[in-house]
């Protein structure tokens, strides 16, 4: 069964054309290219709950540069859940959006509260974590691009970074990263989350108040 969001995601004009979503990757503040996955993950999902569909690159950087403090991020090493939740819960208040943040469900829960959220039209930032508790680990997860024949192709591997679920379909994630379309086979993000623990590979528990 299809859940996903009831209206276009965000998205930014560039000059190759047309994003989904935001990529830290156009900022050039090394750091936040490197770190800067969260805070677009949830300035996406702001701009979701606020119904603002397009914006120009510039609108776009001067956006995220009003975030910037109200997400610190630690050089080399990003933000991680919890203090992502906090930042979210401040600008979820400076919207007057009538929504609170939280980092995390049981692993159990984990698909189920995502299904929910979609059917809410809630945007849901997911973390794939480092490699935990061996940190210097290198799994990774797989992410794939779906063609127009509707085929699931590896486009890329990652780990310790945020992204935003906007879709379920059966056996299939679809998630916005680097300002694309992507998706996750649900299973191997299963078998990340057992193998390298649902503290850092988890959601953002958005609900209603």
């Amino acid at each position: 069964m299809r859940t996903e969001l009831k209206r276009p995601y965000p998205c930014v004009r560039t000059e190759g054309g047309v994003s989904y979503g935001g990529n830290q990757n156009w900022f050039p503040d090394e750091n936040f290219r490197r770190c800067g996955c969260g805070v677009v993950a949830c300035a996406d999902t702001l701009l979701y709950l606020r119904d603002r569909r397009e914006l120009t690159r510039e609108e776009y950087f001067a956006y995220i540069a009003s975030l910037r403090r109200t997400f610190p991020l630690i050089p080399r090493r990003g933000i991680d859940g919890v203090r992502l939740a906090l930042g979210m819960n401040v600008c979820l208040r400076r919207f007057a959006l009538p929504l609170r943040a939280r980092w995390s469900v049981s692993g159990g829960r984990f698909w189920g509260r995502l299904e929910r959220m979609l059917a809410d039209d809630l945007p849901a930032v997911i973390a794939i974590g480092p490699n935990f508790p061996k940190l210097w680990g290198k799994e990774r997860l797989m992410l794939y691009r779906r063609t127009a024949e509707g085929e699931y192709h590896a486009s890329e591997q990652t780990r310790a970074h945020f992204l935003t679920a906007t879709g379920l379909d059966g056996e299939w994630m679809r998630v916005s990263s680097w300002g694309r379309e992507l998706y996750i086979r649900r299973a191997e993000y299963d078998r990340y989350m057992r193998t390298q623990g649902a503290l850092f590979t988890n959601v953002l528990d958005l609900h209603r108040v």
